[in-house]
């Protein structure tokens, strides 16, 4: 079509469409951002799906007007009951555990009020009977008016967690009662230890020989996790630093044995004060001395320890005038934590000490 113009012909180009052709072009631009849409929903759902399959994570959905309660299948799985049940209130409170209950249930009523976040860990009792500890968030949806409509949270098995916080308890527990246990006897060696020396050099010495004795004992039991510890290897550490030049002197004999703690450590600083002795006034005090440790197990039902520590060829033996700390730690703390008798004997021919004990094997301290 043209247009004239005064001052001549001006050309123009005119396209018609039709509004059907246009309807059809909005509708396919509707179809393409729906199917973007849908696209994405399916992404985001795919990486909370995986999102949740990672973290163990099982879904709940609580409808408020008929208290009925949909699990996903990793929440029926951890609560034990059949995915996709629809769980009333009495079914749902009778898989909790009942020390939980009343705690679990104001934490969700403090939610429906608006007053706190729904968070909380509690116990489950499933039907094969298995207790587990879940922890459980949610979010409360409310209409306009603000009343509660539903509520939307995850579960999450936490018994792995929880036992292992316990274990840390117990884990805990047991070392401040060892450290204790090990400043009380630190102490008692200390004081009994300056008591008795007339030097402090002889106090250095002899205060040092036992807190090493006490630390070899303590390497042992460590590498047997403080359950029990063999008596061989308690009697080897005791010995070792007395033994150098002095091997085929040392008779070793017994056979396999093991200790509870309390009794290994006992024992271990019982050898450390009879071999100072030795090493002192007895048999390993010159080149033709000898020493034995024998030890066996007496009865079955009721096995005790008895076990003799005995030395030969040292220089004439004469009774003490008065008992040192070394003789009292044997006669009264080791038979006290043995809950047996030590006896030592100052014979002519060598000292002779003499225990007998019941063996507990159990950790005791």
């Amino acid at each position: 079509m043209a247009t004239v113009l005064v001052s001549g012909v001006l050309w123009a180009q005119i396209t018609a469409r039709s509004a059907a052709d246009e309807k059809s072009r909005e509708a396919q631009r509707e179809l393409e951002e729906r199917h973007r849409a849908e696209e994405g929903l399916r992404e985001s759902e795919e990486r909370l799906r995986l999102a949740l399959e990672a973290g163990k994570l099982g879904t709940w959905e609580l409808d408020i007007a008929s208290k009925r309660r949909l699990l996903s299948p990793r929440s029926a799985e951890i609560f034990g009951v059949p995915a996709d049940e629809l769980l009333e209130r009495e079914a749902w409170q009778a898989v909790i555990h009942p020390d939980d209950r009343a705690r679990l249930n104001t934490a969700f009523d403090a939610a429906l009020q608006g007053k706190e976040p729904y968070r909380t860990e509690f116990r489950v009792r499933a039907k094969d009977d298995r207790e587990r500890w879940v922890s459980s968030q949610a979010i409360v949806h409310r209409d306009r008016s603000g009343t509660p409509q539903r509520v939307v949270g995850i579960h999450q098995d936490i018994t792995d967690r929880k036992r292992w916080e316990e274990h840390q308890v117990l884990l805990i527990n047991e070392l401040n009662h060892r450290v204790k246990n090990t400043l009380a006897t630190v102490q008692s060696i200390a004081s009994q230890t300056l008591r008795n020396a007339s030097t402090m050099d002889e106090a250095r010495f002899a205060m040092e020989s036992r807190l090493f004795a006490l630390s070899r004992a303590h390497d042992v039991l460590t590498r047997e996790n403080w359950e029990s510890a063999n008596l061989r290897d308690i009697v080897r550490e005791a010995m070792a630093p007395y033994r150098h030049e002095r091997e085929n002197r040392v008779n070793v004999q017994g056979p396999p044995v093991r200790l509870a703690p309390r009794m290994a450590l006992a024992t271990a600083m019982a050898l450390q004060e009879l071999a100072t002795n030795a090493v002192k006034y007895g048999a390993l005090s010159n080149p033709t001395g000898t020493l034995g440790i024998r030890w066996q197990v007496i009865g079955t039902d009721t096995p005790r320890l008895h076990l003799v520590w005995s030395e030969e060829g040292g220089p004439p033996v004469q009774a003490p005038r008065r008992r040192g700390f070394g003789t009292r730690l044997i006669e009264r703390s080791l038979a006290s934590d043995l809950n047996g008798q030590a006896d030592i004997s100052f014979t002519p021919e060598g000292v002779i000490c003499t225990v007998d004990a019941p063996l507990v094997t159990s950790p005791d301290i």
